[in-house]
């Protein structure tokens, strides 16, 4: 300690710094909580199996009803394959690749003109 200060003047914190510690400590909790109901298993692993007296599943009457709105639904949507044709795939990786070369090359130009790598 040879270069401390002669005298030291002892001030508590204000309250605005308690509360943007506060502020902060917040959202690190909610972001970890994110995290960890994002990537934590919500419920069991397996399906119990069906108990004896169920009915079964083909050509049951509720599950006609919920598989022709699925299927409305299906219908509705383009396939994947209508999606993009090869040459809009092609037009698509030109415009992708100039706009890449020009970042690389803005990128590359800086880098050399700035004296420091």
């Amino acid at each position: 300690l040879l270069f401390a200060p002669a005298c030291r003047v002892l001030t508590s914190p204000s309250p605005t710094r308690y509360i943007a510690m506060a502020g902060r400590m917040l959202v690190t909790l909610i972001f970890v909580g994110a995290l960890a109901a994002t990537f934590l298993p919500s419920g069991p692993g397996f399906v119990s199996p069906p108990s004896g007296d169920v009915v079964a599943l083909r050509g049951a009457a509720p599950a006609a009803s919920a598989a022709a709105a699925y299927g409305a639904l299906a219908a509705a949507a383009p396939l994947p394959a209508q999606a993009w044709t090869e040459k809009g795939l092609l037009q698509f990786g030109q415009v992708f690749a100039l706009f890449f070369l020009f970042f690389w090359v803005a990128g590359f130009v800086r880098m050399m003109t700035i004296g420091r790598l």
